[in-house]
């Protein structure tokens, strides 16, 4: 599945990349700094209606719909053994629940916001944005976004490859090991492509001093009317979570 999803309505999938990372960035330390649980909660209900507002829809909730259940893994453990719960109710501890649903909230908030940055934003936007802080920051990042649908298919097809020799799911022991079996020549694979590429990139002369630096900065789309909201909200957003913090 891409990440990047095309539509031709939502004010978000109109605003500049620059106002949307300015956004994503605001937003992202405001979740930082939530340290209480009830406004951590509040939080993320609002990162999620901002995410579904902005044109994410249903395919935002399928693309979350693992990490939810993550969090909620991450919560059931450390309710059961975490150290520093006080309260006990069986073998269940107050503290352990507290601090899990910190994480897991602040894990689904990152998340919600990294999924909706990247359902709205093309590849080379991202990259003319990097690139125009700096050269290989963007050739870094179009290797990073251009390998994740690779490495998925890839996954994929080790996956099918492994069952049809007999690889089952059944048992905690049985999946740890089949997600070995498949992980392992994944990794192996993503190595060699890694390898292929640095020398793709050795044989085209990359980083000498006579190529000429791209004028991103162009290419980018300014700041508009419409995306002043957003950047205001987020920057409100922002400060109030870092002064509850302090307070």
């Amino acid at each position: 599945m891409p990440l990047y999803v095309a539509k031709e309505k939502g004010f978000w999938y109109q605003t500049p990349v620059k106002a949307k990372f300015f956004v994503f960035s605001m937003l992202l330390l405001g979740l930082l700094f939530s340290a209480q649980f009830n406004v951590l909660m509040a939080n993320v209900a609002f990162i999620l209606l901002f995410s579904v507002s902005a044109g994410g829809g249903i395919i935002l909730i399928k693309r979350c719909k693992p990490f939810v259940f993550f969090a909620l893994f991450i919560i059931a453990f450390h309710t059961v053994l975490n150290p520093a719960s006080v309260t006990w109710w069986g073998w269940l501890g107050w503290e352990g629940f507290i601090y899990g649903s910190v994480v897991g909230l602040r894990l689904l908030g990152i998340v919600l916001l990294t999924q909706i940055f990247l359902m709205s934003t093309t590849f080379k936007e991202v990259i003319l944005l990097f690139s125009s802080w700096n050269k290989d920051l963007g050739v870094i990042m179009l290797m990073v976004l251009g390998i994740l649908p690779v490495l998925y298919q890839e996954l994929n097809n080790t996956s099918q490859a492994q069952q049809s020799r007999g690889l089952h799911w059944k048992g905690l022991r049985s999946k740890i090991k089949a997600y070995l079996v498949m992980l392992i020549p994944v990794i192996i694979k993503s190595l060699y492509r890694a390898q292929g590429m640095a020398y793709l990139l050795y044989l085209r002369n990359y980083g000498e001093d006579g190529i000429r630096q791209v004028a991103t900065e162009e290419l980018l789309s300014t700041w508009t009317k419409g995306s002043r909201l957003p950047v205001v909200f987020s920057i409100l957003f922002c400060i109030g979570n870092i002064t509850g913090f302090i307070l």
